[in-house]
């Protein structure tokens, strides 16, 4: 890794905990199945997303994924931009919603076949939306006025490389996207009296913007069900967006750190043969 996305991870943290969240590209949960054998079924729910994988070959599978951001709640004055909490790892003022499906290639290997490589390419899109940062609640206050909202498609491939035993499971996914935004859209007062961060957020869609999003899942329970935990991180890798060579400006649209938990789910023959595996 160069240090320039050393330099860029260390950003990315120090920007979800000093910046206030108004994010209109928050990266899914990482699929990642690592599965072992032909007809494998692997998936798992969490708040805001829910994912499957099945292994059509004993080398190849197919997988899906969708997400939901429920957090932006218009209408609760809990959720305004003037409170103040940061929103650090969650996304509590995004709403909207994405999908996504992939294909890819799996292959177990070593004494006991208890590591796992694979890697899957795919497609998805979305849209998500906030509140401009100059929201504020108050009597007569049309939140739609302060709504800003982008819509974006994304191509993506993504290696992994992990442990699978029937208590615990490892995984490292170095997952690259290309996302293209389009559509945006913002209230008639969002920005009103900020012509620089609207001019901001508009450039957000000039070209399409490629991120490199690691991360980190590990599963433990037994067998079939187990609880599973994801660090994401999400690094531009570009410059484009770096005004004024702020960090406080660096990226401010794009969620840069996730982390998620939930129930993953593993329905496979391996479990039934030796305990060696």
């Amino acid at each position: 890794m160069k240090p320039s996305l050393y330099t860029a991870l260390v950003c990315a943290v120090i920007i979800t905990l000093s910046a206030c969240s108004k994010r209109i590209y928050v990266p899914n949960m990482v699929n990642a199945p690592v599965l072992k054998e032909k007809y494998e079924f692997k998936g798992s729910i969490t708040p805001t997303n829910l994912q499957g994988a099945f292994a059509v070959t004993d080398n190849i599978g197919i997988m899906a994924s969708g997400q939901y951001l429920y957090g932006f709640n218009a209408a609760d004055p809990a959720n305004s931009n003037d409170r103040s909490d940061n929103g650090n790892l969650f996304d509590n003022t995004t709403r909207g919603s994405m999908i996504e499906g992939g294909a890819g290639y799996f292959k177990p290997f070593g004494p006991s076949k208890k590591m796992v490589f694979d890697v899957y390419a795919g497609y998805g899109g979305g849209s998500f939306k906030t509140l401009a940062p100059d929201y504020k609640t108050g009597a007569g206050v049309d939140v739609n006025d302060y709504t800003i909202r982008n819509h974006f498609s994304k191509v993506f491939i993504q290696p992994s490389i992990g442990y699978v035993h029937r208590v615990v499971e490892t995984v490292f996914t170095s997952r690259f996207t290309i996302a293209n935004f389009y559509n945006s859209s913002m209230g008639t007062k969002a920005f009103e009296n900020n012509p620089d961060e609207k001019n901001k957020f508009l450039r957000v869609a000039d070209k399409p913007v490629g991120f490199y999003e690691p991360a980190f899942t590990v599963r433990v329970g037994y067998k079939y069900v187990k609880f599973q935990a994801q660090l994401q991180f999400s690094v531009p890798l570009n410059d484009n967006y770096d005004y004024n060579n702020s960090v406080n400006n660096v990226n401010s649209y794009f969620q840069p750190v996730a982390f998620n938990m939930g129930v993953a789910v593993n329905l496979a023959q391996w479990y039934n043969q030796a305990r060696s595996r």
